[in-house]
């Protein structure tokens, strides 16, 4: 099975909610814990995929400086994730290289989980 099987097994398995899903370009959008993810993958990285949770806040001309210092704080800290700003958005990134089939979905979890954790330590840093 490839990863983008893996991945709409897994998905299927834990009954998450799929928003919609791009079988061209290996894209799965859907729902987990009241957060829209994305899983995405290519056909020639084997075992390897991303999972992104976009737009958890907006970044402005007035609150650039401390959105930067709190993606630093957050990327020193997180473990697995990166923010990354793109033009007025921050998105939260994991990508993910797997060993075999029965490693992807201690992977999904994980990366899920982490995705969740690096959201909430950037939303401590900003209250």
């Amino acid at each position: 099975m490839d990863t983008f099987e893996l991945a709409q097994k897994y998905f299927a398995d834990h009954n998450y909610r799929i928003i919609e899903i791009d079988t061209a370009n290996q894209v799965i959008t859907f729902r987990f814990q009241m957060n829209t993810i994305h899983f995405w993958c290519t056909p020639n990285d084997d075992n390897f995929f991303c999972l992104a949770l976009p737009r958890f806040t907006d970044v402005n001309e007035y609150n650039i400086e401390q959105v930067k210092e709190n993606c630093h704080q957050v990327n020193k800290d997180a473990k697995l994730v990166k923010l990354y700003i793109l033009d007025e958005v921050i998105i939260a990134s994991a990508e993910i290289f797997y060993l075999a089939e029965e490693d992807f979905n201690f992977q999904m979890n994980n990366a899920l989980k982490q995705l969740i954790a690096a959201k909430t330590m950037y939303k401590k840093l900003d209250n």
